[in-house]
């Protein structure tokens, strides 16, 4: 992706804020397209990851000075918000941890800004940084 169109996507996310869906995202950067080409432009297919289309599931990043905790905090309030854990990779680099993981938050009625909203209780009380994006969102920002 040539960086001048991932830096438009990542302002316009920036922007819209993390209750931002990829549709959302997608029809600002076609009308800027558009605006700036003065013509139309062809939607892209819809990503899949795996096993099927990514709508409804969330990317859960992590990290900080690790500490014991942290992991259960974490996936305790999203066990407690209804969002189901579909697979997870936790590392300790010297000290450091780092966390990332995905979910689905179909079944639990919450936006990803709601799930954020409750996830940064336990993360500032253990001193780590975490951030909920939508996947479609994170998968548009970081494809190659």
């Amino acid at each position: 992706m040539p960086q001048d169109l991932r830096a438009l996507i990542e302002r316009i996310a920036a922007a819209l804020g993390p209750d931002a869906t990829p549709a959302q995202v997608e029809a600002v950067a076609r009308a800027t397209l558009s605006a700036q080409n003065g013509q139309p432009v062809t939607p892209p297919a819809s990503p899949t990851i795996g096993e099927g289309p990514i709508s409804g599931r969330i990317i859960v990043t992590s990290y900080g000075c690790d500490q014991p905790g942290i992991l259960a905090a974490l996936t305790t309030e999203l066990f407690q918000c209804g969002v189901n854990i579909l697979d997870l990779s936790q590392k300790i680099l010297q000290g450091y941890f780092t966390l990332i993981l995905l979910a689905d938050l179909s079944a639990s009625g919450l936006s990803p800004h709601e799930v954020q909203r409750r996830l940064n209780g336990p993360s500032e009380r253990l001193g780590v940084r975490t951030l909920v994006q939508h996947e479609e969102l994170f998968y548009a920002m970081h494809r190659p």
